[in-house]
């Protein structure tokens, strides 16, 4: 049996038998149709890699990210985030990211479960920064202590509308306590309520909601300070 090498040398000695005394024209059509698939699969390798690491290039780090629970699906997120960009000031490496997929609802206990688990995971590795929810998806994150009290994030907390000031029962312990009914909870200023802001209410966010929405800071994000700057911005403090 001819091993691989000499078999290509007769395959090679073949086409150039073929080859021999025809037209450069014939020749350029002999190898467009033989070598077609190899070059398109090159061509194709080529921009894909050239795709990633434009990507790789370009990409910018999370300047502050926003997790919208139980807002409207078609919402305008992309406009808020770059409108935010440059009233947040942010630099050519940092971007405001905004997710809008989070659904923290009981009418589907499938997406729920999801929802959960995926803010969980970018609370817990710091790509959300803020909150922005429904007022019951917002309550059952505050009672789970998932939010910095109002009072650590501004230096005059008399600045806020207090009756806007949402109150959660945050377990004495730990989130481990949470699901315990008789855990002991204190009181904890834990957002503010943004129903009747005209900056969330120009992009249509929570148009299908009959609920009052509110804002809450995650504890330990890694862009607080911006996060503040974004609710001074919302509710109008300078």
């Amino acid at each position: 049996m001819k091993n691989t090498n000499s078999l290509r040398d007769e395959i090679a000695q073949e086409r150039r038998k073929l080859l021999e005394g025809k037209s450069t024209g014939y020749k350029i059509k002999y190898y467009a149709y033989y070598y077609k698939w190899y070059v398109i699969g090159a061509i194709v390798a080529i921009l894909v890699i050239s795709s990633l690491v434009k990507s790789i290039i370009t990409s910018k780090d999370c300047g502050l990210g926003i997790a919208v629970a139980g807002g409207d699906f078609e919402a305008d997120y992309l406009s808020m985030s770059a409108d935010l960009n440059l009233i947040l000031e942010m630099d050519d490496k940092h971007e405001v990211q905004i997710d809008g997929g989070y659904t923290l609802s009981a009418d589907d206990l499938t997406l729920d479960i999801q929802s959960r688990e995926k803010l969980y995971v970018t609370v817990a590795t710091q790509q959300t920064d803020i909150i922005i929810a429904t007022e019951s998806a917002f309550r059952d994150l505050a009672d789970r202590g998932y939010f910095t009290p109002v009072n650590e994030l501004f230096e005059d907390e008399s600045v806020i509308d207090q009756d806007k000031i949402f109150i959660g029962m945050v377990p004495d312990d730990s989130i481990d306590a949470v699901d315990n009914p008789d855990s002991p909870r204190h009181e904890e200023k834990s957002g503010i309520e943004i129903t009747d802001c005209d900056k969330i209410k120009e992009y249509g966010w929570f148009d299908d909601s009959n609920e009052s929405v509110y804002i809450g800071v995650v504890p330990e994000g890694s862009n607080t300070e911006n996060a503040v700057r974004f609710i001074k911005y919302l509710i109008n403090i300078d």
